[in-house]
């Protein structure tokens, strides 16, 4: 029924979803009074991973265990359609590359006193990441709401077709993403993309970026001179935050 940030534009029959750390699902079940049935984490199929059993790929087990009341009440039937939007390629106007490896992206660790990207506000973007090693990431991008355009050229799978701020990266393959910074332009506030697995953000795979706003900008006044030292501090200015509420979203 729908993924990280929403609702699918219609209904996917599926017996199994795979989640990477950071992506969520919505899912609807079926069940008749008293039935019970049991939730459970399957293998997944992590792509061409080196040893797959060292990341999990042989792990099968019980997660929860579903069962139904007796007497239940009838649910309405399900919208064939719940959900319209739509990202236009032809309206991207700058294109990024990423490659994850390792521990770092494009070839650098985090580093909390570096902006890495700059983006502007009302601006669509293609993202094209790409995992350049044998085994699993995957990619988190804060502010906004991206889709899948293609995965090494195909078009993704139905359930990965919806709004996302979380994707697996399979091995050697290349993730095409679009997204549009509507919301926010906040200059002087950083937000992140990085790996949603713990350890691997952790040990920096992780990059920095910031929204501007350039008419906002352009009409702000120049910061007031320090009374002591006559300069102009980071320290000393009010950051400019540009808010688009018309979208209905915030920011995360």
């Amino acid at each position: 029924m729908a993924t990280d940030g929403g609702l699918l534009r219609t209904p996917v029959d599926r017996r199994n979803i795979q989640l990477s750390p950071g992506e969520r699902a919505e899912i609807v079940l079926s069940l008749a009074p008293g039935e019970d049935t049991m939730l459970r984490s399957s293998k997944p199929d992590l792509g061409a991973v080196a040893s797959p059993f060292a990341f999990g790929g042989e792990d099968s087990f019980d997660l929860l265990k579903l069962q139904a009341a007796p007497v239940l009440e009838a649910s309405a039937d399900i919208s064939p359609r719940l959900a319209t939007f739509a990202h236009d390629e032809r309206a991207a106007s700058v294109t990024r590359s990423f490659t994850v490896e390792g521990r770092e992206i494009n070839g650098r660790k985090m580093a909390m006193d570096r902006i890495d990207e700059t983006v502007t506000l009302g601006v669509t973007e293609i993202w094209e990441v790409r995992n350049g090693n044998p085994f699993p990431h995957n990619v988190h991008v804060h502010d906004v709401q991206f889709q899948i355009l293609s995965i090494d050229g195909a078009e993704p799978p139905d359930h990965l077709s919806g709004r996302k701020d979380t994707v697996y990266l399979s091995p050697r393959k290349t993730y095409r993403l679009i997204m549009s910074f509507e919301d926010y332009a906040y200059p002087d506030v950083a937000s992140m993309y990085h790996c949603h697995l713990l350890l691997h953000e952790d040990e920096g795979m992780m990059g920095q970026f910031t929204v501007t706003d350039p008419a906002a900008e352009a009409g702000a006044p120049e910061p007031a001179p320090d009374q002591e030292t006559g300069h102009t501090g980071h320290q000393h200015r009010a950051a400019i935050v540009t808010w688009r509420p018309e979208s209905g979203r915030g920011a995360s």
